[in-house]
């Protein structure tokens, strides 16, 4: 015969204080994996990992498909950086005495970091060595 438990809100609170409760009585061996799920099915690890490894592959081929109606349909045929045209207007700066790339690119560029405009610089007038007078290509 179990022994089992009834609450009864109704009852005197020295009574319950009083009750002894083994754990002997109470079933414990109760898991998640001993339901059904919505299907039918017991539900596993397995199947967590099943789905997860499908929904992960979706979402990848999904955005391979969006770059490559992207790349086919020229969404993103816009232009970024300088205007490399032959028409395109050139800026030029006669250098200094004390002039560096890296002073130059300070006042072209107030954004914080020059490198990328030193880089820029040094491959439109064909290296980084300057000399007094030199007509520096700014924007092509």
């Amino acid at each position: 015969m179990q022994n089992t438990i009834t609450f009864n809100p109704i009852l005197d609170m020295e009574k319950i204080q009083s009750t002894k409760v083994s754990l002997e009585t109470i079933p414990l061996g109760i898991r998640t994996s001993n339901f059904a799920s919505a299907s039918g099915e017991a539900t596993s690890s397995g199947n967590r990992l099943r789905r997860l490894f499908t929904g992960v592959l979706l979402v990848v081929l999904g955005a391979l498909l969006w770059t490559v109606f992207a790349h086919v349909t020229g969404l993103n045929d816009q232009q970024v950086g300088a205007d490399l045209s032959p028409d395109a207007p050139r800026e030029i700066y006669i250098v200094q005495s004390g002039d560096t790339l890296w002073s130059i690119s300070m006042g072209i560029d107030n954004d914080g970091d020059p490198r990328d405009t030193v880089d820029r610089l040094a491959a439109l007038n064909g290296g980084s060595s300057l000399y007094i007078g030199q007509e520096l290509i700014l924007s092509n």
